[in-house]
């Protein structure tokens, strides 16, 4: 006996087609905003180094290549408009699953290291959902093709539409969702959507109400109503363009994160930073007494300009991330006397502002510092934008052994393409090898004791200066000259990345899951 052939798709409901474009296109969408929202839901533990985005990148290709061709065996046994739906219910239940399994999976997969941890978190996280949705495409060309002659049409149709979903999720995800949203939110929606899409289908399908499928999304519903969980060891958390910006406490000092990076640490007794390295940042006042402006780019929480300021500099600072800024005021008891400006500082620069005496640049994105302000087009612009003989200094932390000691020799070369007087020096005790190193240029010279005043900071500057890094003409010939046609900094930072990420997951893996 024969087998009954299989559905045929012009017995489809009429308004099956129309459907399925738009889940196609609603998915594409869906599957951009997992990405990109995936690699934030990471990075407070594993960072938003390279390694993060390579994770969650190459998760979502293979997630992607695995669905299309499970999708396209499945639709050859199922032909039929149910299949479809289901899909994606199930996408969306996987979604929905997400926030309640990140902290599990983070903890599991702290064993794992970096680099596997990233990418195993990845995978477990976002890898089902985007298996699914990716099997949505084959389905619908089964569907919608009638036959040879028009199935490189349907299959070209179904592959545009949802492309085209995925550009409007990139852009909703980076310009829209992300800046003003709960990561927690804009999953629990990405979840709603795709179960009302799995609700609707199944009602085309079988006519009968998807009493299941409405149940789910009024239950997603009531998870996004749910009031924000309160951090558990933190003051505040904000969601930025740029990252998790977190602010916490311990009995004596004050801390700034950002994506489960410590960017500034305050001493609450005075409210001044407890680094090294900016108390060694002093030097410059010294090289040039007579200074009155300085410029920072990258104000964190506003430590070092507010050190600046309390010994007689005005200091104005960039800082690209608005709630950065928040962050320095609210928390940080940051009172400029100069001017906070919001922006690119190298975009800034570009502008022309200032002159100014002196200029540090003390910027970082987690871990690793923004390439395209350590290239030798960057640093000319910034000499231009300084007095005559006024200094510059780079703060950059990396490891001071083997291989991973390359960062700071390339800041050094690419620094003296454009001054004629560089030094380097170690700044702060190193801790698993990484230490503060600041870099000071100048057209003029370069040679100063400590200064005068206060004890406290004659002390740092003094230890830093006697630990003066002074490569050998090899070592700076065997290092890249960082340039805006090739600034392979992230590359050169990758182990210092993975150290610093390392030594944060030791020492306080909770905070990092708030």
């Amino acid at each position: 006996m024969k087998k009954p052939p299989l559905k045929n798709p012009q017995l489809l409901p009429p308004s099956a087609t129309p459907y399925m474009l738009g889940s196609l296109f609603l998915s594409g969408a869906s599957c951009l905003v997992l990405e990109i929202s995936g690699a934030r839901l990471i990075s407070p533990f594993y960072g938003s180094s390279i390694y993060t985005w390579s994770a969650m990148i190459t998760v979502t290709l293979v997630s992607l290549a695995a669905g299309y061709a499970w999708g396209g065996r499945q639709a050859d046994r199922q032909p039929y408009l149910l299949l479809f739906a289901r899909l994606l219910t199930a996408s969306g239940l996987t979604v929905a699953a997400v926030p309640w399994l990140r902290e599990p999976v983070l903890k599991a997969t702290l064993p794992l290291g970096v680099q596997a941890g990233a990418f195993v978190s990845a995978a477990a996280l976002m890898g089902p959902a985007l298996v699914l949705l990716s099997a949505l495409g084959p389905v619908a060309v089964r569907l919608t093709a009638t036959g040879a002659f028009d199935a490189g049409r349907k299959s070209g149709d179904a592959w545009a539409v949802s492309t085209t979903g995925s550009v409007l999720g990139a852009v909703l995800a980076g310009f829209v969702l992300i800046p003003h949203l709960p990561i927690s939110t804009i999953i629990y929606g990405t979840a709603l959507l795709l179960m009302i899409l799995g609700a609707l289908g199944s009602w085309l399908s079988q006519r009968a109400a998807p009493v299941a499928q409405l149940a789910a999304c009024a239950a997603c519903v009531g998870l996004m109503l749910m009031p924000a969980a309160k951090t558990r060891h933190s003051l505040s958390a904000r969601e930025s363009a740029y990252g998790r910006i977190v602010v916490m406490d311990t009995p004596s000092r004050r801390y700034l994160l950002v994506s489960g990076t410590s960017q500034s640490v305050m001493e609450k007794a005075d409210g001044e930073s407890e680094s090294q390295y900016i108390r060694a940042l002093e030097w410059p006042r010294a090289l040039r007494p007579r200074a009155k402006t300085a410029l920072v780019v990258g104000l964190g929480a506003g430590l070092l300009p507010k050190a600046l300021e309390r010994r007689g500099l005005t200091v104005d600072s960039f800082e690209i991330d608005p709630m950065i800024a928040e962050a320095a005021v609210a928390d940080f008891d940051f009172k400029p006397k100069g001017k906070i400006v919001i922006g690119d500082g190298r975009a800034l620069l570009e502008q022309g502002h200032g002159p100014w005496d002196l200029a540090y640049l003390d910027a970082f994105g987690a871990e690793s510092p923004p390439a395209h302000l350590f290239t030798t087009e960057a640093f000319a612009r910034l000499r231009d934008s300084l007095t005559p003989d006024g200094v510059f200094a780079i703060n950059l932390v990396c490891a001071m052994t083997g291989p991973d000691d390359r960062p700071w020799k390339a800041v050094y070369r690419t620094m003296a393409e454009v001054f004629p007087n560089v030094r380097a020096f170690i700044a702060s005790e190193p801790n698993d090898g990484l230490a503060n190193v600041l870099l000071f240029a100048s057209t003029g010279p370069l040679q100063a004791g400590p200064p005068a005043a206060p004890e406290r900071t004659s002390k740092e500057v003094a230890l830093m200066l006697s630990r003066e890094l002074i490569p050998l003409p090899g070592d700076l010939a065997a290092v890249p000259l960082l340039t805006d046609d090739y600034a392979p900094l992230d590359t050169l930072l990758a182990g210092t990345a993975r150290r610093w990420r390392t030594l944060l997951q030791r020492s306080m893996p909770e905070v990092l899951l708030d």
